[in-house]
This record gives structure tokens, C-alpha cells and sequence, in this order.
């Protein structure tokens, strides 16, 4: 079978955010987005690991705020950190990129 870029959206508010408001919000993006949800134990750990800045502002019913970093991440099939992507990186750009890395990535692992 033909290996597909699945993007993930891994949220960083797990006290609000659960398995079934990630999926619902993920839909609104691309139709292999995986949305992820943990324990806030876990989410600090994925925060920490990746350097994901993020704080709840104040919060009231009319009004939500979280400050956050705006990075998007490349990883290897196995997990590896291959680039990020800043807020100011256009889609041409990020798509160059992951063109680049994946014809690299499939000659050099034949049989991935």
C-alpha cells in the first residue's frame, strides 16, 4: 500500500479538550488529521519534548484564551524529529519540505 502524511493536532488543553471535542474540532481541517488528548501529565511531557510554549490566559464564559507557540512539526515513520515548521511558512514552502524529505526518506529505506 501507498504510505500517506498523516498530520496529528495534539492539544494542549486536556482538562477541557477531551477525546470527543479533539475529534469534533479536528474535522474541521483535513479528513486525516489525528487528534490526540492525554492526561496533563502527558501533555506537558509531549509540550516539553517538542518546546511547545503555551498559557491559559483568563478564562470566563464568553471568552477562552490559551497564548501557544505556532509550530508545526515534521516526524519520521519512526518518530524522529525532522522540522519545524513557524507561523510565518507557507504552505508552498512546508509542501517543498515534506516533498523533499519524504523522496529522500524513501530512498534511503527501501523497504520501510
Amino acid at each position: 500500500t501507498k504510505r500517506k502524511i498523516r498530520p496529528v493536532f495534539i492539544t494542549i488543553d486536556p482538562e477541557r479538550d477531551d477525546t470527543e471535542i479533539v475529534n469534533e474540532y479536528v474535522k474541521e481541517f483535513h479528513p486525516r488529521l489525528l487528534g490526540l488528548t492525554g492526561t496533563k501529565e502527558q501533555i506537558k511531557k509531549i509540550t516539553r519534548l517538542f518546546r511547545v510554549y503555551f498559557s491559559k490566559t483568563s478564562e470566563s464564559d464568553e471568552d477562552y484564551l490559551i497564548d501557544h507557540s505556532i509550530i508545526s512539526y515534521l516526524v519520521d515513520p519512526e518518530g524522529n524529529f525532522v522540522k519545524f515548521f513557524g507561523k510565518n511558512s507557507t504552505a508552498n514552502d512546508m509542501a517543498m519540505e515534506m516533498k523533499r524529505f519524504v523522496d529522500n526518506w524513501k530512498n534511503t529505506h527501501k523497504n520501510y
